[in-house]
């Protein structure tokens, strides 16, 4: 409900502040509001405290909107909102684009450049001077004044709400430039206690100490571990590498032989594409392939005769995939697996019988008799643990996991379970 309620006021309130600017002005000042309208001479910007009209000579730069995200957890991230939807919020930060969680943050909010009073004192003041300019043209108005300067006053107070000398020539020698330099905030990760502790205000920075330095440094790598791709990637791709073991019960009796069993380890391959839905749980797909462990059997016949045969096999496997991560911020991840498909096994069994080949002469010999092939396929569940470990934009990996699914015909004695142990590689993207 918490998080329903959060969804709500952030879409309702981000078309509110999107179109929203942070002016700079030459004194210094900062004036966080949405501009209604930009004249010649005049931008006109509507605040939190009232509407107030800026002239072009004033401004320095219009800086893009930043917003302050407040995590649960007691962080802070500081950037300009890319995208956001019902699970991730993207945000543009000085040091690259951060994807956050919608469920881990607590509030959002516009990024106050400055303190609140120094915006506040200007806007009162810029209000005063508008409210003067135009009560000196009605007055200059009602007394029937015509003089240029009147006339001159009463129509910028028309257009704009504030008032000029007559010759605006001379107060705009020429049409400023608003110029929009790229600008750098700088900003740390930092817990909601250490940012009470900071001040309001900061007028000069004292040189940073040794331990300090050292300190922010820490901060800045935790700040790029963050936004590595594995937390901005929306995608990856894994390739997986192992053994998987399992377990047959073969009937030979129609070679003269008995059942038998064969177990074993053997070499598994599978290809994965993985989709984030939230920074924990992932959705997707895989493909692979394995071989089933191969025997060979040798037993009597009747006289001297005996019977050979040898056995292979191999699995394929379609899957729909989840993961779910435990640990989302760290560089060794944890993660919860698993999935449901179809298995395709194929099994050969490659007889050879050691007869007599010539009545005459009494000489016996191998020959090969025609291969049986036994084939069938069946739905699948696997569950199982994995672990990452991130290095820039691709992890190196563990998997162990378990599939059940169900051998038929001759096969379906077999065991309903195979276990599956296998390294993997993913690149994100």
């Amino acid at each position: 409900m918490k998080r329903f309620l959060f969804l709500i006021l952030v879409f309702s309130l981000l078309p509110l502040v999107s179109n929203a600017e942070a002016i700079k002005l030459k004194n210094g000042t900062i004036i966080n509001g949405s501009i209604l309208d930009r004249g010649e001479y005049i931008l006109r910007v509507q605040t939190s405290y009232g509407p107030i009209s800026i002239n072009q000579g004033e401004v320095e730069a219009i800086m893009p909107d930043l917003h302050r995200v407040l995590l649960k957890g007691g962080g802070e991230f500081v950037g300009t909102v890319v995208d956001l939807d019902e699970f991730n919020l993207t945000l543009n930060t000085d040091s690259g684009i951060v994807n956050l969680d919608v469920a881990e943050i607590s509030s959002m909010e516009v990024y106050d450049y400055e303190s609140a009073e120094k915006q506040k004192k200007y806007i009162t003041k810029k209000q005063e001077l508008e409210q003067a300019a135009k009560e000196e043209a009605k007055a200059a108005q009602e007394s029937g004044g015509s003089s240029s300067g009147a006339a001159a006053a009463a129509a910028t107070v028309s257009s704009s709400g504030l008032s000029f000398d007559e010759d605006l020539e001379r107060v705009f020698p020429s049409k400023p430039e608003v110029i929009e330099p790229k600008i750098t905030y700088k900003y740390h990760v930092h817990s909601t206690q250490q940012q009470a502790e900071e001040p309001e205000e900061e007028e000069e920075k004292p040189a940073l100490t040794e331990e300090e330095k050292k300190q922010q440094e820490q901060e800045d790598a935790l700040i790029t571990d963050q936004i590595k791709k594995k937390d901005t990637g929306k995608n990856y791709f894994a390739v997986n590498l192992g053994m998987m073991n399992s377990s047959l019960n073969l009937d030979l009796s129609e070679y003269g032989g008995a059942e038998e069993k064969i177990s074993g380890a053997n070499v598994a391959f599978s290809l994965a594409y993985m989709r984030k839905m939230t920074n924990r749980l992932w959705f997707g797909g895989s493909i692979g392939y394995a071989m089933l462990p191969g025997g060979e059997f040798e037993f009597p016949l009747s006289g001297a005769e005996k019977m050979y045969v040898e056995t292979s096999g191999q699995v394929y496997d379609i899957n729909l995939l989840s993961n779910f991560y435990l640990n989302t911020q760290s560089a060794l991840r944890f993660y919860l697996t698993g999935g449901l498909g179809y298995t395709s096994s194929s099994v050969e069994e490659s007889p050879s019988k050691y007869e007599l080949l010539n009545v005459e002469t009494g000489e016996y010999g191998w020959t090969t008799q025609e291969t049986h092939s036994i084939s069938g396929g069946n739905f699948n569940a696997m569950f199982g643990l994995g672990a990452e470990y991130a290095i820039d934009d691709v992890n190196l990996g563990f998997e162990v996991k378990g599939k059940y699914f169900g051998f038929k015909d001759e096969l379906e004695n077999s065991s309903k379970i195979s276990v599956y142990a296998m390294l993997k590689i993913n690149w994100f993207f």
